[in-house]
């Protein structure tokens, strides 16, 4: 940054400084806040959509070891009807 550019800013006063800040990347706008805000629920949604067809798939998963399991234990012990 030009410091002829800082110098006339900073003796603005008040305003000068939020200028600085601003220029600097200290202060944003509301309304940059306000979309990043909405963005980070987003993706606080989408997580939790994630989360839940884990949960779902693990559960689906072991349903099927079970069911694996169980046919496996019939065919072994010679039960009919389970395709032994």
């Amino acid at each position: 940054m030009d410091t002829a550019l800082y110098t006339i800013l900073s003796s603005a006063g008040t305003a000068g400084v939020f200028c600085v800040l601003f220029i600097i990347g200290a202060i944003y706008p509301r309304s940059v806040v306000a979309g990043k805000d909405a963005e980070i629920a987003e993706y606080k949604q989408a997580l939790e959509a994630e989360r839940e067809r884990a949960n779902a798939s693990v559960a689906a998963a072991s349903a099927t070891r079970d069911i694996l399991a169980a046919i496996q234990l019939g065919r072994s012990i010679g039960i009919p009807g389970s395709g032994s």
